[in-house]
């Protein structure tokens, strides 16, 4: 039987032919459309491939559609030089960020803490004074020790003008006394620098207070000028040559400027006598080493004011005259023969390091001390 024209029958494998290129038609669909690259070489000329060499994965690109469009931006790779300075601008970021929290906290403290800065400078008032009192206490107490050493003298003088020796007993008693001074002399050093160490983190606070606080006006402040002279009766010394040097000179300067004779002289330590009005300067000068173990670590040369009575405050013990005599050690210690202070500065004015008349052309020594 003929088949109708015109009309076609797929057997099995038409069907198949059919399928199959449904599939291909398929895939093509579903096919990710071509990844597209661009970049610059070194040369400087752009690039455009759906491959990306081995020389350009390093370098900046774009990354486009099939149709050109850009899709993502790719830096170049960075070299180790620019990844460890991005970690170091990184590290000092978080270390600022860190300080400026730190300083933010600080703030609302100070601003809690204190209504004005009259407060400030009673709270600071306040530790200086305490400190003050223990610092009177010790100097009652190196006086009861140099009164004990004054008493075990005229012992040991009496029985050498009997033609007795001394006993050993005796000498000692007196050794330990004069390393008890010593020592009280040095406390009394860390104290004085723990009040200056008060009064500079306050005028800090202070500073920053009125800061906050948008306060122009001048604050006046007479106590912080006192706490500051004492750092004028400290001299340094590196090692035991000049250490000895500026010793004489310092046992010259109180012979020269105390009013009271000198009680008691060691190698360390020279007292003169208590002071019996307030007219007198009584002085006491300690060379304080920085390390006891170590003769060639230097040391403090520490002048200070001897007061006719401790049970009153440290001010009290103060009296211009006085304070002219602590404000001028350390420049008189250290003038060199040109006539410099160790600022540089000339300073005719001075006593010379001795205690002694400057020589002719320069100008004669204030008796009780110039201030700087």
């Amino acid at each position: 039987m003929d088949r109708p024209a015109g009309r076609s029958h797929a057997g099995p494998r038409g069907l198949g032919t059919i399928l199959f290129a449904f599939g291909l038609g398929v895939v093509a669909l579903s096919a990710p459309a071509q990844q597209l690259y661009r970049w610059v070489d070194d040369d400087g000329k752009t690039h455009f491939s759906d491959r990306l060499p081995p020389e350009a994965s390093g370098k900046a690109r774009v990354e486009l559609s099939d149709d050109g469009i850009p899709v993502r931006e790719v830096e170049r790779a960075k070299t180790r030089e620019e990844w460890l300075q991005e970690q170091e601008i990184e590290r000092l970021r978080k270390e600022q960020q860190a300080l400026i929290e730190k300083q933010r906290k600080q703030d609302e403290i100070l601003l809690r803490s204190y209504r004005s800065s009259d407060d400030l400078m009673m709270m600071r008032d306040g530790k200086i004074a305490a400190i003050d009192v223990m610092v009177q206490q010790i100097k009652g107490n190196i006086r009861r020790l140099q009164n004990r050493i004054n008493r075990l003298q005229e012992d040991a003088a009496d029985l050498e003008r009997a033609g007795k020796p001394v006993h050993p007993t005796l000498e000692r008693d007196m050794q330990s006394t004069k390393e008890s001074i010593e020592d009280e002399l040095a406390l009394i050093l860390r104290h004085e620098r723990t009040k200056q160490g008060i009064y500079e983190d306050f005028a800090e606070d202070l500073e920053r207070f009125r800061r906050l606080k948008d306060v122009r006006e001048p604050v006046a402040d007479t106590t912080g000028e006192q706490v500051r002279l004492g750092l004028k009766n400290l001299v340094l010394c590196a090692d035991d040559r000049e250490c000895d040097l500026l010793w004489g000179q310092a046992v010259g300067y109180v012979e020269t400027h105390s009013t009271e004779p000198v009680e008691s002289l060691s190698d360390n330590v020279v007292i003169t006598a208590a002071p019996k009005d307030e007219e007198d300067i009584s002085l006491i000068v300690s060379r304080i080493p920085n390390d006891p173990k170590n003769p060639n670590a230097g040391a403090v040369l520490f002048l200070d004011l001897q007061c006719r009575s401790y049970t009153e405050t440290a001010s009290s013990c103060r009296t211009p005259a006085r304070n002219a005599v602590l404000e001028g050690f350390r420049t008189a210690l250290l003038v060199d023969e040109a006539g410099q202070n160790a600022d540089g500065d000339s300073d005719a004015s001075e006593t010379d390091a001795t205690g002694s008349t400057p020589s002719a052309g320069e100008s004669g020594p204030p008796r009780s001390g110039s201030g700087d």
